[in-house]
């Protein structure tokens, strides 16, 4: 088996809002004026680049491709010393616009239009009984702002002090904005050590904001994921999550649960607001809001006590199901918690948060891993269980046929570290037979282990 690639890009984004404009070295409010003109621009450029495109497609542009290709689009718009351009217009109605965004635009039509005329190809070529409608062109309505290496000066950024070049409605000028400075001092020590892509312009709410990418390259374990020792978890609605730490051979060498009573209390209460709300007929976004905000620290919690058991135990990959959250949701509260469930969050952040500390991220097939019971004896039932004698009902806690008596999502954990496992054991050994994908629990590993080794022996 391949191993697989021990370098990884790790991309993250920080959103920080524009507090206030610098103009004679006074704040001021933020001209939005500048920033609508600026991207009408750019959406006019972009319109007339894909108008241009269209029309000499065949002729100039669908021989080549790649860097070919928007090197010829540049040419075909754009005016130089040593080659006049063939559609001039676009110098006369965008002068002096910035090199990288004019280069931007030109990829971003391009792309369009090659988009449509294969769309367009397929679509002539099938069944005109199957076909469906004809495809557009599908050009937006609405232009993101984007500030390349020579629309952007962020030598002041430590000072909260950020200059980005926009249009004025008549020329492409410099402009001074200013952020808040426990953001600057935030954004300048991050850069130090991360490579700083493009900063985007976006604007929510009637507000401002930057966003801030960056990049940074990371070594991964670079040995066979079979020798591994792999952190399982198991993210449920019951508690945040629930893990087991397990190596190929089926040991489990620890096991526990995330439950975060503060985060998961709040979250509780603004739900239940959100529903007395709706019963009185009341609108409110502020309610709305603030539920997000609640599930959004859940996330962040959730993300960062896994990685924290992760180090602790010092796991090489930490394997989760691979969720479907799409479709209905069914169950009165249930269906409300679901809704709100932030499981591919907190994948996203787990993911970024343990690349960058060397480890490595694996999704298995989550069907029956929480309804199969760990050792092998099958189905369990939950919701009622017998303790001292008395009836009592608890969803999280799972009956084996066998009688025996478990957590539910702990259960569930170990079912996901085994099926990690059995797959890459499958890959080393494929002519081996295995159990069927129901049936490959912790019991079926540790079978398959003591076959290995007396076939070894043997």
């Amino acid at each position: 088996m391949d191993k697989p690639s021990g370098e990884m890009k790790i991309h993250t984004c920080y959103t920080v809002r524009i507090r206030s404009q610098v103009e004679d070295g006074r704040d001021r409010p933020v001209d939005g004026s500048l920033m609508k003109e600026s991207a009408d621009t750019c959406l006019s450029a972009l319109r007339f680049c894909t108008a241009a495109y269209l029309a000499c497609w065949t002729e100039e542009l669908e021989p080549l491709s790649g860097v070919r290709m928007r090197k010829r689009g540049e040419e075909l718009i754009h005016t130089t010393k040593s080659a006049p351009a063939v559609c001039p217009g676009f110098d006369r109605q965008f002068p002096y616009m910035p090199s990288g965004m004019r280069r931007a635009i030109v990829a971003d039509a391009l792309g369009m239009v090659k988009s449509y005329k294969s769309n367009l190809k397929n679509w002539e070529g099938a069944d005109p009984k199957d076909r469906g409608r004809k495809p557009d062109l599908g050009f937006p309505t609405r232009y993101e702002l984007t500030f390349y290496f020579q629309e952007r000066d962020m030598s002041r950024i430590s000072e909260g002090l950020v200059r980005l070049k926009l249009f004025n409605g008549k020329t492409w000028d410099w402009y001074t904005f200013r952020i808040a400075p426990a953001e600057a001092r935030y954004i300048s020590a991050v850069a130090g050590t991360r490579k700083m892509l493009s900063p985007v312009v976006e604007k929510k709410h009637g507000r401002y904001f930057i966003r801030f990418c960056f990049e940074e390259q990371r070594k991964l374990i670079d040995t066979e994921p079979i020798t591994y020792r792999i952190l399982a978890v198991d993210l449920g609605i019951n508690h945040a999550a629930s893990w087991c730490v397990m190596e190929a051979d089926g040991t489990v060498h620890a096991r526990g649960v995330i439950s975060l009573p503060a985060e998961e209390d709040r979250l509780r209460h603004l739900a239940n607001r959100i529903r007395q709300y709706q019963h009185a007929g009341k609108k409110s976004r502020c309610v709305y809001r603030w539920c997000n905000a609640a599930n959004k620290a859940l996330a962040i919690e959730t993300a960062r006590a896994i990685i924290k058991t992760a180090e602790l135990y010092d796991v090489d990959c930490i394997v989760f199901e691979h969720l479907d959250t799409q479709g209905k949701k069914r169950g009165g509260r249930l269906a409300q918690r679901l809704h709100l469930w932030r499981a591919n969050d907190v994948q996203n952040r787990v993911t970024v948060m343990a690349h960058r500390d060397g480890m490595r991220i694996r999704r298995v097939c989550a069907w029956n891993t929480s309804r199969l019971a760990f050792d092998g004896s099958g189905k369990v039932r939950r919701g009622e269980y017998f303790q001292n004698g008395k009836r009592r009902y608890n969803y999280s806690v799972a009956v084996f046929p066998n009688g025996k008596q478990y957590n539910c999502d702990v259960s569930a954990s170990y079912n996901i570290g085994a099926r990690f496992f059995l797959r890459e054991y499958l890959n080393l050994h494929p002519d081996e037979p295995l159990p069927a994908a129901t049936q490959r629990t912790y019991r079926d590993l540790v079978s398959i282990q003591i076959r290995k080794e007396a076939a070894s022996a043997a």
